[in-house]
């Protein structure tokens, strides 16, 4: 059990807290700036920063976070469904936990801490594991050789 408590309390987790912070920041930032600033249709504003902060999210988690070795190609394909689940489930969410009586503020939190910790397992061990990497716990690189 310690071994799952340290492993999820790694540097990788720390590096995918601070870039989901980050992508926060620029998704916000980015539909200000446009909606805001430039007057670009709402629609249009969210849209664009959304296909930003996906572009951003996916590069920073394969190279910084993961440090994965996973082609970009199938890499990315894969991460495009985990992108439409989650986004199945946020309205899914959102609206269900609305209609039983939340805030949509609480229920978009909720869904977005559900949708956090699902992912980084998703990232972890299918979208940004590497062909090489033979142990779970290491979710890009291969696993160490080891001198007998």
């Amino acid at each position: 059990m310690w071994d799952a408590v340290h492993r999820f309390s790694s540097a990788d987790t720390t590096r995918f807290l601070l870039v989901g912070g980050l992508c926060y920041t620029i998704d916000v930032g980015t539909l200000v700036l446009l909606h805001g600033g430039l007057h670009m249709p709402l629609a249009g504003a969210t849209s664009l920063a959304f296909v930003t902060v996906l572009a951003v999210n996916f590069g920073l988690n394969r190279a910084f976070v993961f440090r994965s070795g996973a082609v970009a190609g199938p890499a990315f394909a894969k991460y495009l469904v985990l992108v439409g689940l989650n986004y199945c489930a946020t309205v899914a969410t959102v609206t269900g936990l609305t209609a039983l009586g939340m805030s949509y503020v609480a229920a978009k939190t909720t869904s977005t801490i559900v949708n956090a910790v699902v992912n980084y397992g998703a990232f972890r061990w299918w979208v940004f594991r590497s062909p090489g990497a033979r142990s779970p716990g290491s979710p890009g690189r291969p696993a160490p050789t080891r001198m007998p």
